[in-house]
């Protein structure tokens, strides 16, 4: 209870945001978020395109299908603190470049397998990890560089561009793998991800990153501690990922069931274009609502928002009525996602970094990651609309408990 007054002075503060592209007038944070906008579009392009190829292998089975997810999900959980840790005592530049080789290799594998026709649904799976892994490592890598990037003052500006690339790029991935789907098959979707990924690894070589001395007074599993004992330490770090934790096991329902909830691949696309859509439009209400809302508040008014977008999409009578509340989803995951890397980034110094946005990522992906199967045996056992639906139900559940403990807090510390 020491760090109470910490917590309830953080859950005050209001990140102020002006604008979201004053960062994008300087030359290297251009260079670099091109390099992310392309980067993730190329992991949401494969993951819907591999979710759907799963559907087409296992006679759209939901237990399977929500198996890529987690395939996708769990070694970013499990490898997000060590990865990170390594981008904390490496060059970061180096180690993103790394991370693209990596990639590059996998997606190439998938590839080469998918034009030969010898994928089945456990190599898919296989290769789906393979690929997690390079994500363990990309995720926290990106999002560790942004505060050398900009000042502490614009930190909520590049969290926001960062978060816009997320989501621009959930609007470009899906639909471009939607629309090479329909025309062509799951092949052009792998063959494109090489090519945009190789155009990503092309920027960041462009990238010239100063010298920064790094500490290296103690060994890697020294340093991997200490990074893990700030954040279990730090109250508005474990505020802010308790938090996040929840949400994501929620969310986990539609990333894992909309695949079987969604009949026609080019709608498939299209509803996770909308998601992105929406999520940008939230990009353009978080500078209101930062002035209007604390951290604490503005967490809350996602989580709530995102929660009823789930319960109505349980009860959706067709594919079209399912797009414009993907759209007002995506509008809540954007409030959500970026209030909380703000209150991260915020809660980090330079130093533990790329460990604590590991962490904070290992939290997000342990959330998609555990709900994706969870739902999925849900949906197996009943139907997937009811997995939704109890998604919602617990969504609504932690938001309250939260409510009642920081209640309770408020007034001890008050």
């Amino acid at each position: 209870m020491r760090d109470n007054p910490k917590i309830i002075s953080w859950q005050r503060q209001r990140p102020e945001v002006s604008s979201f592209y004053e960062p994008l007038r300087d030359g290297v944070f251009r260079l670099f978020w091109g390099a992310a906008v392309v980067a993730i579009t190329v992991v949401w392009m494969h993951d819907t395109g591999t979710a759907w190829f799963m559907r087409d292998l296992t006679n759209a089975d939901p237990f399977m299908v929500s198996l890529v997810h987690a395939a996708a999900s769990l070694p970013v959980m499990l490898l997000s603190l060590p990865m990170g840790t390594l981008g904390d005592l490496l060059d970061r530049r180096r180690f993103l470049l790394v991370t693209h080789f990596w990639l590059l290799i996998v997606l190439v594998l998938f590839w080469i397998v998918a034009v030969r026709g010898l994928m089945t649904p456990w190599m898919l799976v296989v290769l789906t990890a393979l690929l997690g892994v390079g994500k363990a490592m990309l995720l926290p890598g990106l999002a560790a560089v942004i505060p050398e990037l900009v000042s502490r003052k614009d930190l909520p500006l590049g969290v926001g561009l960062y978060s816009m690339a997320n989501n621009s790029a959930r609007i470009v991935g899906p639909a471009l793998a939607g629309a090479l789907l329909v025309a062509i098959g799951i092949a052009s979707v792998y063959a494109l991800s090489v090519l945009l990924l190789f155009v990503s690894f092309t920027l960041l070589l462009k990238w010239r990153r100063p010298a920064r001395a790094v500490q290296r007074s103690t060994g890697y599993l020294a340093q991997l501690r200490a990074g893990l004992v700030h954040c279990i330490h730090d109250g508005q770090f474990r505020l802010v990922v308790a938090r996040v934790l929840v949400f994501f096991l929620c969310a986990a329902s539609v990333h894992a069931l909309l695949p079987v909830l969604v009949e026609d691949p080019g709608l498939f696309g299209l509803a996770w274009g909308a998601y992105g859509i929406g999520a940008l439009t939230g990009a353009v209400l978080f500078p209101h609502l930062s002035r209007k809302l604390n951290i604490h508040r503005q967490l809350s008014f996602g989580i709530f928002g995102h929660a009823v977008g789930l319960g109505l999409l349980a009860l959706a009578a067709s594919d079209f009525a399912r797009l414009p509340l993907m759209l007002l989803m995506g509008v809540f995951w954007f409030q959500v996602m970026s209030t909380a890397q703000v209150g991260a980034q915020m809660a980090l110094p330079e130093s533990l970094r790329a460990r604590g946005m590991g962490a904070f990522t290992m939290v997000v992906m342990a959330g998609v990651g555990l709900g994706a199967p969870l739902w999925g045996i849900v949906a197996k056992l009943y139907t997937p609309a009811t997995a939704i639906f109890a998604a919602m139900s617990l969504s609504l559940l932690a938001l309250t408990v939260t409510h009642i403990k920081l209640g309770s807090e408020a007034l001890k510390s008050g």
